[in-house]
């Protein structure tokens, strides 16, 4: 037994320790957000003519109805009344909050935070205005705020993907790859059995403290606070992790009770105990992707299985390495044999977990990833480059000791196999990463303009063209052009009128002159768009011979 902890120390737990160095180093650069604010109203960087009636904001992924909160000061710092914010019962993307007082002209700064369907909080400012007192005269400090994990936070997850692995691994030896001759002697099933337990208690542990670990992050509060019976019972209740924990611990419980009637029976024995146990751990697989990019992805039925399919096809792989490296010093009396035979057992798993790796991750790109150029320009594109060079190193090396495996008296190489397993362990800290940066987001439309050209309605010589950009809330340009039938443009105007107003609003028409340009243009610029929704813009020329042109044109204003 001395002789395999002194192998053990040397090939399995001084690798895994120096791969787990190596990938937290990677930790300082890591700054990101989850979900995306995509609209608010009122929008950031814009003034309305009044306050609307409520706070809306709109995201690109599910929202969690615990921990939100919007708050609305004025430029003196004072609180401006704003109801609670909750997640609307129509869309899940959508926060509301109800305006419950006045807010006098004037410029208004929101603060906002919520918590994302993967579990992560986020928080962000609107800057926005009021009436003619309204206007923003500079960009200020607004958008999204950054969320940046702490470090507890990417160590619990990388811990959680380890001790998967290592309860995959014992799993996969004691009921597939130990040869059955091997099955009674407990020099070779022992290492299985210490890991199986230990991963057990050490998921047990992890899974503990992640409750109040996800308290802290939501609520924002110091882990001397994140124990406290409210924070705790809003987790349990009101997030999918809490949810999501109960499930957890109940099916840690079920996979060992299943192990010890295992036991009981006879380690090795293939049953309906195993079954239970390999839907259990399936299961617990599933419950981590819930929590994570999966659930905030329109399709997540389909993300989740790709996501349980990766985590599954990496347990089983790093796992499977870690046990034979474990079982080689344990049944060293055993022969060569022993470990080719072993090796045998586990090569179609390799191979079948490097396929799930390669279809699963496809998958999830093309989910993630809008486009290649995201690869290289946002970290969550480097961190998935890293973990490919990492797997194909792994699978070039599982490739030499196949090789070596069917080569009859062949040593097994204990060097390269701590090698492949101690990447595989840096693979699965870059997963836990992953799952704490953001995923891309698609470049922004650009903002959508309007041109349109007509005759003029009684100026029967006359044609009018309109363009304005951008028809959205906010300042927009507009350029009027009148032209003879022939296309020759017309200077003879002394003035031209816009009337702008929203079609269900006729009676808020705003009024504005347009400028002469020196092309012979009429332009006008300003905040004149104040909701969304079709919009009418109304144009009338009078010329120096009190002729008139008028023409209204119709358009779709966006948020």
């Amino acid at each position: 037994m001395k002789d395999v902890w002194k192998t053990s120390k040397r090939f399995v737990l001084l690798p895994m320790l120096a791969a787990w160095i190596a990938a937290l180093t990677l930790l300082p650069g890591l700054a990101s957000a989850h979900a995306t604010l995509l609209s608010s109203n009122p929008g950031d960087q814009t003034s309305v003519a009044q306050m609307p009636g409520g706070i809306e904001l709109s995201f690109n992924e599910t929202i969690q109805g615990e921990f939100l909160s919007i708050g609305i000061t004025n430029t003196k710092g004072e609180d401006m009344p704003v109801g609670e914010a909750l997640v609307s019962p129509e869309d899940s993307h959508v926060v509301t909050a109800e305006v419950e007082g006045a807010y006098p002209d004037g410029i208004y700064t929101m603060k906002w935070r919520v918590v994302s369907a993967d579990g992560h909080p986020i928080r962000g400012t609107v800057r926005f205005g009021v009436g003619s007192d309204g206007v923003l005269t500079d960009a200020g400090v607004a958008g999204e705020d950054n969320y940046t994990p702490s470090a507890d936070t990417v160590v619990q997850r990388a811990a959680l993907y380890t001790l998967l692995s290592l309860t995959a691994g014992s799993m996969l030896y004691l009921a597939f790859l130990l040869p059955a001759d091997l099955r009674g002697i407990k020099r070779a099933t022992r290492p299985a059995r210490i890991v199986f337990w230990a991963s057990q208690a050490g998921l047990l542990l992890v899974i503990l403290i992640g409750l109040p670990l996800q308290a802290k992050l939501f609520a924002d509060v110091p882990w001397s606070e994140a124990f406290g019976r409210e924070i705790l019972s809003q987790t349990l209740e009101g997030t999918s992790s809490g949810r999501m924990f109960l499930l957890q611990i109940l099916l840690l419980m079920l996979i060992a009770g299943a192990v010890i009637v295992n036991d009981v029976m006879a380690w090795g024995k293939r049953g309906g105990h195993w079954t239970i146990v390999i839907i259990g751990f399936v299961l617990l697989l599933v419950t981590k992707a819930l929590t994570g990019h999966a659930a905030g992805s329109p399709n997540v039925f389909g993300q989740v299985i790709a996501d349980t399919l990766h985590l599954l096809g990496a347990s089983v792989w790093v796992g499977g390495m870690l046990m034979l490296l474990l079982a080689l010093p344990a049944a060293a009396g055993e022969g060569p044999p022993f470990w080719q035979k072993a090796f045998r057992r586990f090569t179609p798993w390799a191979f079948a977990s490097v396929i799930a790796l390669v279809l699963s991750g496809i998958v999830m790109s093309l989910a993630h990833v809008p486009a290649w150029s995201d690869l290289l320009t946002s970290l969550y594109g480097r961190l998935i480059l890293i973990k490919i060079v990492l797997l194909l190193v792994m699978t070039m090396l599982g490739f030499v000791h196949f090789r070596r495996a069917r080569r009859q008296g062949g040593s097994p190489g204990t060097a390269s196999l701590a090698a492949e397993m101690a990447i595989g362990i840096v693979v699965l800290v870059v997963a836990g990463m992953l799952t704490n940066v953001s995923t891309p987001q698609p470049a922004a439309a650009a903002p959508a303009s309007f041109a349109d050209t007509q005759p003029a309605e009684q100026a029967g010589n006359t044609i009018i063209s309109l363009e304005v950009n951008p028809v959205q809330v906010g300042t927009s340009t507009f350029t009027v052009r009148l032209t003879d039938k022939a296309g020759k443009p017309r200077t003879d105007w002394q003035q031209v009128t816009l009337n702008m107003a929203p079609q269900g609003q006729p009676d808020e028409r705003t009024e504005v002159i347009a400028e002469a340009q020196p092309d012979g243009s009429y332009r006008a610029s300003g905040l004149y768009f104040g909701i969304g929704g079709p919009w009418n813009v109304g144009v009338h020329a009078l010329s120096e011979k009190f002729e008139q042109a008028d023409r209204t044109f119709t358009m779709e204003v966006q948020q």
